[in-house]
């Protein structure tokens, strides 16, 4: 039975996860408490550098305290030897007599083979705590494993009328200084930021991570060029021709997520290809009218009934502005 003080220790071990941000990929953020007696008694997240995965660490810190203790793990336990021994035989092995877990792992490799291993030697185990946040906490990894693609979010930063420029261009800076700290945050929490050849020969983005916090590789910077127009830029990653080619770019580079940041053609481009998965829009409270530079461009869908729907929707104010963020729903 799960009760409130379970929820509370997951809660601690999707934090603890979220330590990982920008130091674990291609691998997931994951976070393990250690209670005995209700007290803690060891704690651990994963970094793919450290090596150690989340529960390996937790035990250390516990040592014999580990033995009749709970785990709560923000991920299912590795089932098999990868870079490290398979950390369900390590909770094994050390005594553990109970796991509480958020998400199974769909990593064909593990994907329940875990859990199995823990009941197999007679430990309870209970899934699915808090499970839709540990699972967008992970939304990266999980798209990679189970769709074998990078997570790509759409940044849009506009007027509440839509519009991301005036109609002589200029869109430095439409929204405020909080918004501007927030997309750095965005930048931070993946892999790649990808823009247009016309963004780039117009603005010269610099589109660099200025948070200051660790990342474990430095964020690739791509110029989707489909069209031939840039000439190489160190620094910058130019990619020829359209999606398929930035697919395999994305692929052979082990790039687990991507901020698209672009001009309202391949916008609308990305979103009907199929390649975002969210939408992070900053919206500040201007109006500038006029037809030109609307945020989503390109052809458009003829019908409503072919419209992409956007769900699971939040809105946080951001200093003066707000943030809505949403899901693509694939519904064609």
């Amino acid at each position: 039975m799960i009760t409130s003080t379970d929820t509370d220790y997951i809660r601690r071990a999707i934090a603890l996860a979220r330590r990982g941000t920008a130091l674990t990929s291609p691998g997931a953020m994951v976070g393990a408490v250690i209670v005995n007696n209700d007290a803690v008694v060891g704690e651990g997240f994963y970094t793919w550098d450290g090596l150690h995965h989340a529960e390996t660490l937790a035990l250390q810190q516990a040592g014999e305290a580990a033995r009749g203790a709970t785990v709560y793990v923000s991920l299912e336990p590795c089932s098999h030897t990868g870079r490290t021994p398979p950390c369900a035989k390590a909770l094994i092995d050390a005594g553990i007599a109970r796991v509480v877990i958020s998400n199974k792992d769909p990593n064909p490799e593990v994907n329940g083979r875990g859990i199995a291993m823990l009941k197999a030697a007679g430990i309870p185990v209970d899934c699915g705590v808090l499970e839709d946040e540990a699972s967008r906490m992970n939304e990266a990894f999980l798209t990679c494993v189970t769709k074998k693609r990078a997570f790509g979010i759409l940044k849009i930063a506009m007027t509440l009328d839509g519009k991301i420029a005036t109609a002589e261009g200029e869109s430095q800076w439409i929204t405020s200084e909080e918004s501007r700290a927030a997309v750095q945050g965005l930048r931070h929490s993946v892999d790649a930021v990808i823009t247009g050849s016309g963004t780039f020969l117009k603005d010269r983005p610099q589109m660099t991570d200025r948070t200051g916090l660790p990342r474990r590789r430095e964020l690739l910077r791509i110029v989707l060029d489909r069209r031939g127009r840039v000439e190489k830029t160190p620094g910058w990653l130019l990619v020829r021709g359209g999606f398929s080619e930035l697919h395999a770019e994305l692929e052979q580079r082990q790039i687990q997520s991507f901020v698209l940041e672009c001009g309202p053609d391949l916008a609308f481009s990305a979103l009907e290809a199929g390649i975002i998965d969210k939408i992070v829009a900053f919206i500040a409270p201007r109006i500038l009218g006029g037809r030109e530079v609307p945020a989503i461009g390109g052809a458009g869908f003829e019908r409503l009934a072919d419209a992409l729907q956007l769900r699971d929707w939040t809105v946080t104010p951001e200093g003066p502005d707000i943030t809505i963020t949403a899901y693509v729903h694939r519904n064609h």
